[in-house]
């Protein structure tokens, strides 16, 4: 069984953590943002890929655009 949480804290910008422990091992993959800055990047170049757009887009399909195209 695979268990997911997640806790909301005002004064960290961003953790990110995903673990897989095991009665042998444990993995871990880890992200600490240090400010809001990433998100706020982020957000800024989804609305700019949105724009006169329509349908459904997914995070693939932005980063497509931005990562493949190098746009």
């Amino acid at each position: 069984m695979l268990t997911i949480e997640a806790e909301r804290n005002n004064q960290v910008p961003g953790t990110h953590e995903v673990s897989y422990t095991s009665s042998i091992d444990t993995i871990q993959i880890r992200h600490e943002a240090h400010n809001r800055k990433g998100f706020a990047l982020g957000a800024l170049l989804a609305a700019e890929f949105l724009h006169g757009r329509k349908g459904i887009f997914n995070m693939s399909n932005l980063l497509d655009q931005y990562i493949n195209h190098g746009n």
